[in-house]
Protein backbone atom coordinates (compact mmCIF):
# COMPACT_ATOMS: atom_id res chain seq x y z
CA UNK A 1 0.00 0.00 0.00
CA UNK A 2 2.84 2.02 0.90
CA UNK A 3 3.77 2.64 -3.42
CA UNK A 4 0.38 3.37 -4.12
CA UNK A 5 0.26 6.61 -1.65
CA UNK A 6 3.47 7.91 -2.78
CA UNK A 7 1.81 7.88 -6.22
CA UNK A 8 -0.79 9.42 -5.22
CA UNK A 9 1.10 12.13 -2.95
CA UNK A 10 3.49 13.27 -6.01
CA UNK A 11 -0.03 13.12 -7.89
CA UNK A 12 -1.82 15.55 -5.21
CA UNK A 13 1.39 17.69 -5.08
CA UNK A 14 1.92 18.17 -8.58
CA UNK A 15 -0.31 17.38 -11.12
CA UNK A 16 -3.94 17.94 -9.22
CA UNK A 17 -3.77 21.41 -7.74
CA UNK A 18 -4.22 23.50 -10.59
CA UNK A 19 -7.15 20.81 -11.77
CA UNK A 20 -9.07 21.44 -8.08
CA UNK A 21 -8.58 25.40 -8.29
CA UNK A 22 -10.28 25.48 -11.80
CA UNK A 23 -13.12 23.50 -10.29
CA UNK A 24 -13.51 25.72 -7.42
CA UNK A 25 -13.21 28.65 -9.00
CA UNK A 26 -16.07 27.57 -12.03
CA UNK A 27 -18.29 26.30 -8.62
CA UNK A 28 -17.88 29.21 -6.58
CA UNK A 29 -18.59 31.79 -9.71
CA UNK A 30 -21.64 29.79 -10.33
CA UNK A 31 -23.76 31.99 -7.94
CA UNK A 32 -22.82 35.43 -9.87
CA UNK A 33 -23.63 33.38 -13.51
CA UNK A 34 -26.55 31.07 -11.97
CA UNK A 35 -29.65 31.49 -9.48
CA UNK A 36 -28.64 28.80 -7.05
CA UNK A 37 -31.19 30.11 -4.84
CA UNK A 38 -34.98 28.53 -3.97
CA UNK A 39 -34.38 26.59 -7.05
CA UNK A 40 -37.54 24.00 -7.91
CA UNK A 41 -36.35 20.63 -8.47
CA UNK A 42 -36.43 21.31 -12.52
CA UNK A 43 -33.98 24.31 -12.05
CA UNK A 44 -31.91 22.80 -9.76
CA UNK A 45 -31.11 19.84 -12.08
CA UNK A 46 -30.48 22.49 -14.73
CA UNK A 47 -27.53 23.66 -12.67
CA UNK A 48 -26.64 20.31 -11.19
CA UNK A 49 -26.37 18.94 -15.14
CA UNK A 50 -25.21 21.56 -17.60
CA UNK A 51 -22.89 23.53 -15.13
CA UNK A 52 -21.77 21.68 -12.27
CA UNK A 53 -21.10 18.49 -14.31
CA UNK A 54 -18.24 19.90 -16.84
CA UNK A 55 -15.89 19.56 -13.71
CA UNK A 56 -15.97 16.25 -14.54
CA UNK A 57 -14.16 16.80 -17.71
CA UNK A 58 -11.10 18.59 -15.81
CA UNK A 59 -11.05 16.46 -12.86
CA UNK A 60 -10.93 12.93 -15.01
CA UNK A 61 -9.38 13.65 -17.97
CA UNK A 62 -5.62 14.47 -17.10
CA UNK A 63 -5.03 11.24 -15.51
CA UNK A 64 -2.57 10.18 -18.59
CA UNK A 65 -0.88 14.18 -18.05
CA UNK A 66 2.46 13.44 -16.29
CA UNK A 67 3.16 10.28 -19.34
CA UNK A 68 3.33 13.63 -21.99
CA UNK A 69 6.29 13.92 -21.05
CA UNK A 70 8.26 11.10 -22.95
CA UNK A 71 11.06 10.48 -20.33
CA UNK A 72 8.05 10.26 -17.45
CA UNK A 73 6.06 7.69 -19.46
CA UNK A 74 9.27 5.13 -19.71
CA UNK A 75 9.95 5.65 -16.49
CA UNK A 76 6.41 4.67 -15.59
CA UNK A 77 6.58 1.33 -17.69
CA UNK A 78 9.49 0.55 -16.56
CA UNK A 79 8.80 0.15 -12.85
CA UNK A 80 7.47 -2.78 -11.43
CA UNK A 81 3.96 -1.47 -10.62
CA UNK A 82 1.89 -1.85 -14.02
CA UNK A 83 1.37 1.43 -15.40
CA UNK A 84 -2.21 0.42 -15.41
CA UNK A 85 -2.29 0.34 -11.53
CA UNK A 86 -0.58 4.07 -11.36
CA UNK A 87 -3.43 5.02 -13.47
CA UNK A 88 -5.94 3.84 -11.24
CA UNK A 89 -4.58 4.89 -8.34
CA UNK A 90 -4.47 8.77 -9.61
CA UNK A 91 -8.20 7.72 -11.31
CA UNK A 92 -9.37 6.97 -7.69
CA UNK A 93 -7.72 10.71 -5.94
CA UNK A 94 -8.90 12.36 -8.37
CA UNK A 95 -12.65 10.71 -8.37
CA UNK A 96 -12.77 11.24 -3.98
CA UNK A 97 -12.11 14.90 -4.31
CA UNK A 98 -14.82 15.08 -7.40
CA UNK A 99 -17.33 13.66 -5.26
CA UNK A 100 -16.32 15.95 -2.58
CA UNK A 101 -16.42 19.41 -4.49
CA UNK A 102 -19.80 17.84 -5.34
CA UNK A 103 -21.38 16.96 -1.85
CA UNK A 104 -20.34 20.83 -1.28
CA UNK A 105 -22.02 22.33 -3.68
CA UNK A 106 -25.11 19.65 -3.25
CA UNK A 107 -25.12 21.03 0.29
CA UNK A 108 -25.14 24.91 -0.72
CA UNK A 109 -27.56 24.46 -3.06
CA UNK A 110 -29.34 23.05 0.06
CA UNK A 111 -28.56 25.49 2.26
CA UNK A 112 -30.33 28.35 -0.03
CA UNK A 113 -33.19 26.34 -0.18
CA UNK A 114 -33.32 24.83 -3.11
CA UNK A 115 -35.65 21.80 -3.76
CA UNK A 116 -34.62 18.43 -5.02
CA UNK A 117 -34.25 14.82 -3.76
CA UNK A 118 -30.27 15.23 -2.52
CA UNK A 119 -29.14 11.58 -3.05
CA UNK A 120 -30.92 11.04 -6.00
CA UNK A 121 -29.70 14.57 -7.97
CA UNK A 122 -25.83 13.46 -6.13
CA UNK A 123 -25.12 10.20 -7.98
CA UNK A 124 -27.10 11.31 -11.22
CA UNK A 125 -24.93 14.48 -11.56
CA UNK A 126 -22.14 12.15 -10.63
CA UNK A 127 -22.70 9.22 -12.70
CA UNK A 128 -22.76 12.46 -15.84
CA UNK A 129 -19.54 13.46 -14.61
CA UNK A 130 -17.84 10.01 -15.47
CA UNK A 131 -19.00 9.84 -18.20
CA UNK A 132 -18.30 13.25 -19.47
CA UNK A 133 -14.24 12.46 -17.82
CA UNK A 134 -14.72 8.84 -19.55
CA UNK A 135 -14.79 10.32 -23.29
CA UNK A 136 -12.27 12.45 -22.62
CA UNK A 137 -10.07 9.70 -21.17
CA UNK A 138 -10.79 7.20 -23.94
CA UNK A 139 -9.75 9.71 -26.49
CA UNK A 140 -6.95 11.44 -24.46
CA UNK A 141 -5.56 7.70 -24.46
CA UNK A 142 -5.99 6.65 -28.27
CA UNK A 143 -4.99 10.56 -29.36
CA UNK A 144 -1.94 10.53 -26.60
CA UNK A 145 -3.54 14.51 -26.51
CA UNK A 146 -4.89 16.47 -23.56
CA UNK A 147 -6.24 19.12 -25.86
CA UNK A 148 -8.33 16.29 -27.78
CA UNK A 149 -9.03 15.00 -24.50
CA UNK A 150 -10.79 17.53 -23.70
CA UNK A 151 -12.45 18.25 -26.72
CA UNK A 152 -13.92 15.18 -27.35
CA UNK A 153 -16.66 15.92 -24.12
CA UNK A 154 -16.96 19.02 -24.77
CA UNK A 155 -18.33 18.91 -28.60
CA UNK A 156 -20.32 15.83 -27.30
CA UNK A 157 -21.82 18.49 -24.68
CA UNK A 158 -22.07 20.60 -27.22
CA UNK A 159 -24.35 18.79 -29.00
CA UNK A 160 -26.70 17.57 -26.76
CA UNK A 161 -27.14 20.97 -25.33
CA UNK A 162 -27.98 21.86 -29.08
CA UNK A 163 -30.97 19.64 -29.36
CA UNK A 164 -29.41 16.03 -29.20
CA UNK A 165 -31.93 14.59 -27.12
CA UNK A 166 -34.05 12.97 -29.56
CA UNK A 167 -30.62 11.53 -31.18
CA UNK A 168 -28.76 10.71 -28.23
CA UNK A 169 -31.32 8.23 -26.40
CA UNK A 170 -30.31 6.81 -23.28
CA UNK A 171 -27.16 8.94 -23.12
CA UNK A 172 -29.00 12.40 -23.12
CA UNK A 173 -26.89 13.81 -20.22
CA UNK A 174 -29.98 15.93 -19.20
CA UNK A 175 -32.60 13.64 -18.18
CA UNK A 176 -32.92 14.65 -14.85
CA UNK A 177 -34.07 18.23 -16.49
CA UNK A 178 -36.69 16.80 -18.04
CA UNK A 179 -37.59 14.14 -15.02
CA UNK A 180 -36.15 11.06 -16.48
CA UNK A 181 -33.31 9.71 -14.00
CA UNK A 182 -33.35 5.65 -16.32
CA UNK A 183 -30.45 7.89 -18.93
CA UNK A 184 -27.93 8.06 -15.50
CA UNK A 185 -27.93 5.04 -14.89
CA UNK A 186 -27.10 4.07 -18.85
CA UNK A 187 -24.55 6.81 -18.39
CA UNK A 188 -22.89 5.18 -15.44
CA UNK A 189 -22.48 2.11 -17.55
CA UNK A 190 -21.14 3.40 -20.47
CA UNK A 191 -18.70 5.61 -18.19
CA UNK A 192 -17.31 2.38 -16.27
CA UNK A 193 -16.70 0.74 -20.14
CA UNK A 194 -14.82 4.42 -21.06
CA UNK A 195 -12.67 4.41 -17.87
CA UNK A 196 -11.66 0.91 -17.98
CA UNK A 197 -11.12 0.83 -21.65
CA UNK A 198 -9.19 3.73 -21.42
CA UNK A 199 -6.86 2.98 -18.27
CA UNK A 200 -6.66 -0.69 -19.58
CA UNK A 201 -5.92 -0.20 -23.29
CA UNK A 202 -2.49 -1.01 -24.60
CA UNK A 203 -1.30 1.27 -26.91
CA UNK A 204 1.94 0.39 -28.60
CA UNK A 205 4.42 3.25 -28.53
CA UNK A 206 6.90 3.86 -31.86
CA UNK A 207 10.49 2.67 -30.65
CA UNK A 208 13.00 4.83 -30.57
CA UNK A 209 15.86 4.92 -33.34
CA UNK A 210 19.50 4.18 -32.02
CA UNK A 211 21.24 4.56 -35.12
CA UNK A 212 21.98 0.26 -35.73
CA UNK A 213 21.26 -1.32 -38.97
Amino acid sequence: MEKYWQIEKVNLKYHVPLHVLVCILILGISPLLLGVSNLPAEDTAKVLERYVALTGIILITPIFLPEQDKNIRELVNSKYTKSSAVYLVRLAGNLCLLAALLGIYIGMLKHNNCQFPVIKYYLGTFAEMLFLGGLGIIFYRLSDNLIIGYMAPIIYYIIAAGGGEKYMGVLYPFSMSTGSYTEKIWLFAAAACLIGDGVFLKIPRPRLKTGCP
